[in-house]
């Protein structure tokens, strides 16, 4: 269906009262984003599904009981006003919505209703920064989130860094006890907390019956490796023949934490260079493969993700590069909607160039 008659589905169905307020909908008659007051009634409408999931604002509808009484359509520009909306809808809360529309629906030539779409967002809870605020979206009405509540009905970001802190400590001190890694070189640790390890009912990873489910290595030298059992989850290794010990682990747990160790991300080539430029380039292509692994696994964040480049200095031919520091470390975990968000990476990658003979 193309996008004039989906429009016009939309105001059919607002119309004959086959859409109206409620958990997913909420109508507006009008909306002044010049008055304080209104520009925050405007934030808490919004923030108020954002917590709650997916809706629809619909800005230049009158209602009465929550059903259609009549349209009060816009004018102007419609892109100074998709703008101005994302503006300030993207300014005004935390954290940050990256993927509310802002979308027309056409009533004639001149006059139209805005239709503000929101996806399920998954980085709650999301605050109005205005007054402070916290709402949840419940029925047809908007639910203040009194602040000692807020915890108990959310992930809070402290609780999503401080796990994600102790699940780097304790598998990097599982790995280092087990001696499987090549030690003689720098080495990546990635610590990944998923949303759903806070649900109880949560399924552990599935690695596959009669199909084996496997994930790249990270240097690729051997392809994919299966997942086999380990103590308290399952991890893929890519053993090698130097003493039987591995150039990356990947680790799965029961109850869906997830842990990475890699054996020299960076090395010194032949000349002499530090290989930064390739470590960029394979760090975004192992965090993607996670992140397939997950999507495949139906698990959609939000995620708490730390990453942390140690032991610079343990091979002589790559200590030079890194003169002040033996370890690159994110100052705090990240939250992300995606383990492969793109500006993780690159904040990553400056910290280690930053720290390199190269600098920022």
């Amino acid at each position: 269906m193309n996008t004039r008659k989906s429009a016009a589905l939309t105001m059919e169905r607002i119309r004959d009262g086959m859409i109206q307020e409620g958990q997913a909908y909420e109508f507006k008659r009008l909306v002044n984003l010049d008055d304080p007051r209104g520009k925050s009634n405007l934030i808490d409408d919004v923030v108020a599904f954002l917590n709650a999931g997916a809706g629809h604002l619909i800005v230049g509808v009158g209602e009465k009981r929550g059903v259609f009484e009549r349209f009060q359509p816009l004018q102007g520009d419609k892109d100074v006003l998709r703008r101005r909306l994302t503006s300030i809808i993207q300014d005004s809360i935390d954290p940050k919505p990256m993927k509310v529309l802002v979308e027309f629906l056409d009533i004639d030539g001149e006059n139209y209703i805005v239709d503000i779409v929101l996806p399920a967002h998954r980085l709650r809870p999301y605050q109005n920064k205005i007054t402070g605020g916290f709402y949840l979206r419940t029925g047809a009405q908007n639910t203040p989130i009194p602040r000692d509540q807020v915890h108990s009905l959310f992930t809070s970001i402290e609780q999503f860094e401080a796990d994600t802190a102790k699940l780097m400590e304790r598998e990097n001190a599982a790995v280092e006890a087990r001696d499987i890694m090549q030690n003689n070189g720098a080495t990546l640790h990635v610590a990944i907390v998923p949303q759903e390890h806070y649900e109880r009912g949560r399924a552990p990873f599935d690695p596959g019956r009669g199909v084996l489910k496997s994930i790249r290595h990270y240097h690729n030298h051997s392809g994919s490796g299966v997942f086999k059992g380990c103590e308290d989850g399952v991890e893929v290794r890519d053993v090698t023949f130097d003493e039987n010990r591995a150039t990356s682990r990947f680790f799965i747990g029961d109850d869906w934490l997830i842990h990475s160790y890699v054996a020299h991300p960076i090395t010194a080539d032949a000349s002499g260079r530090i290989t930064i430029h390739e470590f960029h380039r394979a760090l975004g292509r192992h965090l993607r493969d996670i992140q397939l692994l997950l999507d495949d696994s139906e698990i959609r964040g939000s995620f708490g993700v730390l990453l942390a480049m140690k032991n610079l200095k343990r091979n002589p031919k790559l200590a030079w590069g890194f003169p002040n520091t033996n370890s690159a470390t994110m100052s705090r975990p990240a939250r992300v909607e995606r383990v492969d968000d793109p500006d993780l990476v690159e904040r990553f990658l400056e910290k280690v160039r930053g720290v390199s003979v190269y600098g920022r």
